[in-house]
């Protein structure tokens, strides 16, 4: 796992894999848009720490929830819950964001609210992905075309629940159970999945 550091506002990203320290500058700071630069080892690291005081130590240790809204109503209370549940919750405005983050880690929850054609860029760039990352990824469309959990709409647009306008307040609880469908519905699939890898 590499890390980098932004040389802007301080912060520090993990980035999966080992990827070439070229890869790495081509990437702006998906916090501030300042330019990004490779901690080269723990050596730099602590000889940054010396000559900086309030020094940020922001890695992404939490579940990451991406979350792009483009509706009229308030998004604010769903943002709150899904910190208190634990997300590091980021906003994305538009997909190449998307692609961006999905460098530095694969997204726990991704909460597209906008209408079909403005969320098929990003399920585009969800679906692109190598399917056992793909998997990892929950996704949320809310939409007020479509009712609450309904499994049609949701395998239409390539996600895993819909979630209508109406039941915002509700988000928490829906998401939860939508969850919850989910992981039994994969279960038998994971244990299969684990059994083969500990065989190869």
């Amino acid at each position: 796992m590499s890390e980098v550091k932004c040389l802007n506002c301080g912060k520090r990203f993990k980035l999966k894999g080992e990827s070439r320290v070229d890869d790495f500058l081509s990437l702006p700071c998906p916090e501030c848009g300042g330019t990004l630069e490779p901690i080269k080892n723990k050596q730099s690291e602590k000889e940054d720490l010396v000559d900086t005081v309030d020094e940020p130590a922001l890695l992404i240790d939490k579940s990451l929830a991406l979350v792009f809204w483009d509706i009229a109503e308030e998004k604010g209370k769903l943002l709150k819950d899904l910190i208190k549940t634990g997300y590091e919750v980021r906003l994305l405005k538009k997909p190449s964001l998307l692609t961006q983050w999905l460098r530095f880690e694969t997204p726990a929850l991704v909460v597209l609210a906008a209408e079909e054609e403005k969320i098929r860029p990003y399920i585009d760039i969800l679906n692109s992905l190598p399917m056992p990352e793909r998997r990892q990824i929950f996704v949320v469309w809310i939409t007020d075309k479509a009712r609450t959990l309904d499994p049609r709409p949701a395998f239409l647009a390539s996600v895993e629940i819909v979630v209508n306008t109406s039941d915002i307040p509700r988000f928490s609880e829906i998401l939860n159970r939508g969850q919850k469908i989910w992981r039994d519905f994969y279960y038998p699939f994971k244990q299969v999945e684990e059994s083969l890898a500990k065989e190869i």
